[in-house]
């Protein structure tokens, strides 16, 4: 497999504009390192386009954002891109699934007699926004407590770092975060706590499924 890197961002509703605006931030990184990016944006992240380029391109490094359940990845629309039907197209890859609960079957699954892996949540991956900035997801700041540590997976992932060390730099972001939140909640700031809730949520509910030592060459 070549060092090259699929990224899908579908964008029709604030958390998948959220997601995409996030994700435009790691090609950036990718392009960096010298990765190839496939970026499937918008309607193009659909089930034909990314299935057609997984059996022809091969890519290494799966990151995969928008909705999902405990059985599916979703694509633009919430149309299935990927189900336990044909998991087996991402398995000796690394996988990273910014999406809800695909973590508890849908990875675990993929995970079986895999030399790859699947990082993801088994639990739904929730994050706040403030409504003033959903045009301009740059500057809102609550999402970043969220996004920032979710990022960090596959950002350590096109650094060369396993599937190991990326899984945990990620959680540690999100430990940081929580202790921010706290301080902010000693001082009675309105909604810390419902934060803290969340990041919680994300930080129990991020899994590692398959080889952690799985990294690209």
């Amino acid at each position: 497999m070549s060092e090259l890197l699929l990224v899908t961002r579908p964008k029709y509703d604030d958390g998948t504009e959220y997601l995409a605006y996030y994700s435009s931030l790691i090609i950036k990184e990718a392009e960096k390192e010298g990765i190839q990016v496939k970026d499937f944006e918008g309607k193009e992240a659909d089930k034909k386009n990314v299935i057609n380029f997984i059996e022809k391109k091969n890519p290494k490094i799966i990151f995969i954002n928008g909705h999902g359940d405990e059985n599916s990845l979703c694509g633009h629309g919430d149309a299935i891109i990927f189900s336990l039907d044909n998991i087996t197209l991402l398995k000796e890859k690394l996988v990273y699934a910014r999406a809800c609960s695909a973590g508890a079957i849908l990875g675990a699954n993929l995970a079986e007699r895999n030399n790859g892996c699947f990082i993801g949540y088994k639990y739904p991956f929730q994050f706040w926004i403030d409504e003033k900035w959903s045009s301009k997801p740059s500057n809102d700041n609550a999402a970043k407590l969220y996004l920032e540590p979710s990022n960090e997976v596959i950002s350590s992932i096109i650094k060369g770092k396993t599937a190991k060390e990326s899984h945990e730099r990620s959680k540690n972001m999100m430990m940081k975060n929580m202790k921010k939140v706290l301080k902010l909640g000693e001082k009675k700031e309105p909604g810390a706590m419902g934060m803290l809730q969340v990041l919680w949520n994300n930080f129990d509910g991020q899994v590692l499924h398959g080889n952690p030592l799985a990294k690209i060459e």
